[in-house]
């Protein structure tokens, strides 16, 4: 989560997502990985997006959530809108309340939420062992058998 969202998460986000493991403006950077942890995701990682406003004024800053579908807010999430990434990496704009279970339902905030499916999510290391080690004894047959 962006470093700019840390006091807001303190003063009532905690109530609706589960606390993430850095407080990051790097998060905000979609292909930096350096000094952020991360994350292996059993299904959907998502990246959501929202603007940051202060008495319906926009404020130029906007907090950057990151994690696993299934671990990111403390209700967990709509099915039915989960269904919408659950095929292809694809961006989408809609209401945070037809994302997140939680119990306020007060004006509809939009926010902006990009998904990637398996392993590569959060530059996860484990994809290109796991690509070496099915493709290794392919090779070595291949190079036995020649």
């Amino acid at each position: 989560m962006s470093e700019s969202s840390k006091q807001f998460f303190h003063n009532g986000l905690d109530r609706v997502f589960v606390e993430p493991k850095n407080f990051t403006d790097l998060c905000d950077e979609p292909r930096r990985q350096d000094n952020i942890d991360v994350v292996a995701c059993r299904t959907i990682c998502l990246t959501v997006y929202q603007e940051l406003m202060i008495m319906g004024q926009r404020t130029g800053r906007r907090m950057t959530m990151r994690g696993c579908a299934h671990t990111m807010a403390r209700k967990g999430m709509y099915n039915h809108t989960l269904a919408l990434f659950d095929r292809f990496d694809v961006c989408r704009d809609m209401n945070a309340a037809d994302l997140f279970r939680h119990d306020y339902r007060g004006d509809a905030q939009r926010v902006r939420v990009c998904s990637c499916l398996g392993d590569r999510c959060n530059f996860s290391t484990r994809s290109s062992s796991q690509f070496l080690f099915f493709i290794f004894p392919f090779l070595f047959s291949f190079l036995i058998f020649w």
